[in-house]
C-alpha cells in the first residue's frame, strides 16, 4: 500500500529533482512556486502525491510550431 505522504526525499525522487532544489521552493527563494507541502511538527515535511502530480503538470510548457515560411 502507498503512503499518502511522502518525506522530502521521496517526493525528490517521485520528481526526479533534488532535496536541496524542493527546499529551495519551500523557503521562496527561487523564482518558481514550488508544490503544495505540509509541515509536521517544527522541521519534518510531506508531500501529498496529487499535489506534486498537479505541480509538475502545472510546469508544463506548450511547444511553438514553426514553419520554415513563416515571419
Amino acid at each position: 500500500m502507498e503512503s499518502t505522504y511522502m518525506s522530502a526525499e521521496e517526493a525528490a525522487n517521485y520528481t526526479g529533482l533534488s532535496a536541496s532544489y524542493l527546499a529551495k521552493l519551500r523557503m521562496g527563494t527561487e523564482a518558481h512556486t514550488g508544490p503544495k507541502f505540509l509541515r509536521v511538527g517544527r522541521r519534518a515535511i510531506r508531500y501529498r502525491r496529487a499535489d506534486l502530480d498537479d505541480w509538475m503538470n502545472s510546469m508544463s510548457c506548450g511547444t511553438a510550431v514553426y514553419s520554415a515560411g513563416s515571419r
